[in-house]
Order: C-alpha cells, then structure tokens, then sequence
C-alpha cells in the first residue's frame, strides 16, 4: 500500500457512480531523507483535498493558466505546447516543435509566457517559449537557446507563425535556466544559467557568470557573456532603453552572477522573485535589482566563507585531474576575498559550516539544499489559503515538496524559516495557482532521483507520480479526496457529516443512528454497519492505497488483495496497516484508528473477500 497514485490513462477524473476518486495522499511528516540542518515544519496538508489530475507528461517544465480557463504547459523532452482541462485532466497538443534539442536534464522546451491581451481582441494573441536548439550534428552537439515568439490561432487551436525574438543565447548540457516571464512593465524577462561551468562534466569550461560584454559583442549580437544572466527585452527581442548600464554597456542584461535561476516570478509593486539552485549548499531566494550582482561563482549564498570554496578549474592546465580536493594548480578564491559590490540573497536553503559531511550520506540528495525549481509569489487576498499569505511558493526537485516561504509585510524580506507541504516521492518541476486562488497545481518531473520515502534507502529514483500534474485544492468539496494528515485525518462524502468523517464523533450504525460498540462482534454489528464502514473505507483506500494494490485489489506494485486469505486475520490486518510490512509504508503516524479500521474493513470485504469488520480496538492493541 501506498500513498500516491500512478496512473496510465492520459486523463485522469473523478469516478463516477462512486465517491472513490482516484487521489493522493501526502506524508505529514518529513521524509527520512529530507536532510536539512534545520528543522522545517510541516504544514497542516489535511486542509487539502487532492488528486492526480493528469499523467503521462513528457517532463513537464513550464505552467501558465490561460484566458480560456485551461492550463498551458511546455513539455520539456517531447517540445509540445499543451493545453490542459484543469477538471478532465484532458489534453491537447497546440504546438510541437521540430528543431527542438533535447537532452538529459536541461535542454528541450522550457519556458512559457502569455501575453496579457491573449483571447482578449487586441490582436496580440501570443505565446513567448524559450528552448534550445542543436547547431551541430548528433555526435558533437552545438547547442544554443532562443526565445520565440508565436501567434495563437483561434480558428484552428493552434499555435502558429513563429517569429524568432532572440537567437544564439548560451546554452550546453546543464544549468540552462530557460524561465520566461512576461513582466507586468511589458517587457520579457528569460533567466540563464552558467551551463553548469568549473562543475562536474564540464568542470574545466570557463564560467562567465561575472563576464559582461563589451560593446563591440553586443553590436555583432555576440552573446557569449550572457550565461548565469537574467535577460530584459522588449516584446520585439530589442534591448529596452531603460535597461541598466553595467561596466559602461547595455545590453540585454538585466543582473548577473547567477549560477541556475529556474525560479523567476513578480509580486506585488512589481517586485521581482528569483530561486537560484547552490552548488552542495546555499540555494537562494533573491530579489532581483536592475544591474545587480549576485555573486556567483565567486560567493554561494552569504559571503560568510562558510560551506563553499570557489575553485577556478578552468584556470588549471587542460586536463587536470578533478578530484574532491583542489590541487595546488586550482587557484581557490574565499567568499571574503571577492570585492565587488553583491546583493545578499534572501534567504539561503541551507548555510552549513565547512565540516558537513557533504556527499557522504546518500550523495547530492542529502547535501543541505532543496533543489528549487520555480518560485511563485502568492497573495491569499479574502478567500486564499490564509496559512500562505504573502508568501513565496518554491517546488522542489529533491524533496517532492513544496516549501513556503514567508515574507515580510512589504515582501522585501523572508520571514523567518519556510514551511513544508504535499511531501511525496516526487521531483516537483513548477507550480500554479488557479482563479479561485484555492486550487493549487504541481508539475513533476517524468523521472530523475529524490528523496525516498520508504525502504532503507535514502534515496530513490522511483518517482510516484512521473509526468504529472498533481492538484490540491483548499478545503476541498464533497467530491475531494482530502490529504491524510495526523490525528484529524478522514475522508468526507456526499452523505456524510464533516465533523463525523474528520473522526470527531463516535462512529454509529447507519441502521439505528445509535452509537456502535465496536469493541466485539456482536449482533449489533449488521450488515448496515459494515457496508457503512466499506463506504467509508472504500474512499479512504482510494487515496492510500489503490495505486499499488489497483482498484479492484488485482495488485500492481503491491499485494494482491482479491482473494488473499491473509486477509481472514483482523489482526493481521490491522497490524499490516499500522506497521507497514517491506516495502509496503506504515500508517500509522498519518491514520487514525477509525481511519485504519474503515479501510481494514473495506479490504477486508471487497474484490470477493467476506471477512467482516476491522474494530477501533483491534487497531489499538497493534499500535
């Protein structure tokens, strides 16, 4: 049994005939390989229903809620548009690139921008993407990015007529940032990264995120200076003429010293939020200033000369030999030794000390940052989620979690520590609010490694939900399947009272309203009462454990169900669901007693299975 769901079909809704929808439960505890140095707190994930809304996504990168109340998303390896029913989870493909390159992690169709006249009659129906593209053959790629720019046509559902913006941007095969945001100012902001230079693979290639351009470059459209950038053009691809002056040029650069800025989003008065990946420690939450510098490589995070050593690879003699240590050949710079003026980040996620044992738990999982992969400013206003206000929502790639980052009450500052919510065995790939402001949309990567949730090993890369958009929605509604989460966990349906489900009140015979001894199998206990129970579990089985078992308990990833004579034992079952057996997880940290007896007894009396209730008591002695 498990607590996420894996569904095949392309689309993905709620049963019908039934109040089982096919759902998703979220481990209210932090996972056990969620390292941090800190201790986050978990959020109260029971104020949400959710599901899975749609799957089979080929690594979706970029969401964008668009004037025809449907989800647009980039597909980052398969370079299609699609749109998105947010009800359905039915897609259609409005775009499919042909000269797109893709590659591992970090090339492929990446961002996504909407015109704010989109569908509004102005005539500017259009959709700005960023990706990259291959100037090379298959066997020596020469990759480079662009931003283009293409008409919505409403006749045909499609997007056409690409026109070009900017071309021969950097690109290579890690950290190519690729974020697109159309500014409330009219003018396009697009994120680059310093293609993962004086790093890993390409840890000899020189990194240019403190280079600037001369003006010659700039004149011959020579963009080699703008990696680890953030880019400000006009709609038309032109350098804005308010853009600023750094080192006496200007030119499309708008900061710099960004090391992979995937998370680039405004808040209120125009403020404009970035979350930069760290190397092994120090990812950023920055607020980005026209001709700011932010550091990178030279600083990571503080300059606290903690935690981070800047090595130059690239100035060593070709064909040093990397290794953990740097050789006397590498001149090594200290975070206090760099003299440019630098904008301290907000916060950094997280700051250790020179002796963490970096890559010796469970390698890069477990070193102090969560991998942030988009940033979304959010504002509860009068019917939002009020536990998020004036916050700024980071999705994680090691986590499976979305952390929320308080601010403070002019958003210029983080306030205090973020908090953690929808922890699952994902990589959480972007984030996106719907108009209700209640509804919250998450993309996940089609694979890649995380955090594991279960077994002995720290890490896994088994994603739970691969290529798929997850959907939580505020306070839920009477079809929802609300998260799992601590003593207060429960389900509620179409005929059941709130604070009953929730397992506040005694569970009673549906026969004589009266309350049921469940204590003993007794006469008492009718064919009402355990087909009540069975309806009950039934929705509870639903978010917990139908994707390993199957809906019909024919077993995929886990256990057949269907005619298991294990199941005969009560206590058996009981002790399974509370303490987990192999690879199956305990619930007994994230479901109640009730909770675990309804759906003790909903297995226990479907698929072909006649073995009667599951008891409250019986619950209670296997804890």
């Amino acid at each position: 049994m498990t607590a996420f769901i894996r569904q095949t079909s392309r689309a993905v809704a709620l049963a019908t005939g039934s109040t089982l929808a096919l759902g998703l439960a979220v481990t209210s505890a932090p996972a056990v390989a969620q390292e941090t140095p800190v201790e986050i707190e978990t959020g109260q994930n029971d104020l949400f229903s959710s599901r899975v809304l749609t799957t089979e996504l080929s690594n979706p990168w970029a969401m964008q809620w668009a004037p025809d109340d449907m989800i647009w998303l980039t597909e980052r390896t398969s370079g299609e548009v699609t749109r998105v029913d947010p009800v359905s989870g039915e897609q259609q493909t409005l775009l499919t690139l042909d000269d797109v390159y893709t590659g591992a992690q970090h090339e492929g169709l990446l961002g996504l921008a909407l015109h704010p006249e989109l569908m509004q009659g102005t005539g500017n129906d259009y959709v700005y993407i960023g990706y990259t593209v291959n100037n090379g053959t298959e066997e020596e790629a020469d990759p480079s990015a662009q931003i283009v720019r293409y008409t919505w046509d409403e006749e045909v559902q499609q997007l056409v007529d690409p026109m070009p913006l900017i071309t021969g941007l950097p690109a290579w095969n890690d950290h190519n940032a690729g974020r697109v945001v159309y500014g409330p100012d009219g003018m396009i902001y697009y994120s680059i990264g310093e293609q993962g230079a004086n790093f890993g693979r390409n840890y000899q290639r020189p990194n240019r995120a403190q280079q600037l351009p001369t003006a010659d470059e700039v004149a011959s459209e020579d963009w080699v200076s703008y990696s680890g950038k953030i880019l400000r053009m006009t709609p038309e691809g032109d350098i804005p003429e308010d853009n600023p002056t750094i080192d006496g040029v200007q030119s499309h650069i708008y900061s710099y010293g960004h090391r992979n800025p995937q998370g680039l989003a405004f808040g209120n008065d125009g403020v404009l939020y970035e979350a930069e990946h760290g190397p092994s420690t120090d990812d950023e939450l920055n607020i980005i200033q026209a001709g700011g510098n932010y550091g990178w490589p030279n600083v990571a995070g503080y300059i606290d000369d903690s935690g981070y050593l800047y090595g130059n690879w690239s100035a060593a003699p070709e064909g040093t030999a990397r290794s953990s240590e740097f050789p006397p050949e590498v001149p090594t710079y200290p975070e206090a030794e760099f003299e440019p003026e630098m904008v301290p980040p907000l916060a950094t996620y997280f700051t250790v000390g020179d002796d963490f044992p970096f890559g010796e738990q469970c390698g890069y999982i477990c070193n102090p940052t969560i991998a942030p992969s988009s940033i979304l400013y959010y504002d509860a206003g009068e019917d939002g989620i009020a536990e998020w206000d004036n916050s700024v929502l980071l999705p994680t790639l090691k986590h499976g979690t979305l952390y929320v980052q308080p601010l403070s009450e002019d958003g210029m500052e983080a306030d205090g520590l973020p908090t953690a919510w929808f922890n699952t065995q994902n990589r959480y790939r972007d984030v996106l609010i719907g108009p209700d402001n209640r509804t919250v949309f998450i993309a996940t990567d089609a694979f890649g490694s995380a955090a594991a949730l279960y077994g002995d090993s720290l890490t896994s890369d088994v994603m739970l939900n691969p290529g798929a958009i997850l959907m939580f929605t505020y306070g839920g509604d009477d079809t929802g399947m609300p998260v799992t989460s601590g003593e207060d966990a429960g389900v509620e349906t179409d005929d059941t009272a709130p604070d009953e489900a929730a397992g506040e009140e005694e569970f009673e015979d549906e026969a004589s309203a009266a309350p049921m001894d469940e204590g003993t199998e007794t006469a008492e206990v009718t064919d009402a009462s355990i087909a009540e129970m069975v309806r009950i579990g039934e929705a509870k089985y639903g978010i917990n454990c139908v994707s390993c078992h199957g809906v019909e308990g024919e077993g995929d990833e886990g256990v057949k169900l269907a005619g298991n004579e294990n199941l005969a034992s009560a206590e058996y079952v009981a002790e399974t669901l509370v303490h987990g057996f192999g690879y199956m997880p305990p619930f007994g940290s994230t479901l109640d007693d009730e909770s675990i007896a309804q759906v003790g007894t909903y297995i226990r009396n479907s698929f072909g299975n006649e073995f009667g209730i599951v008891t409250v008591e019986e619950v209670a002695a296997a804890r």
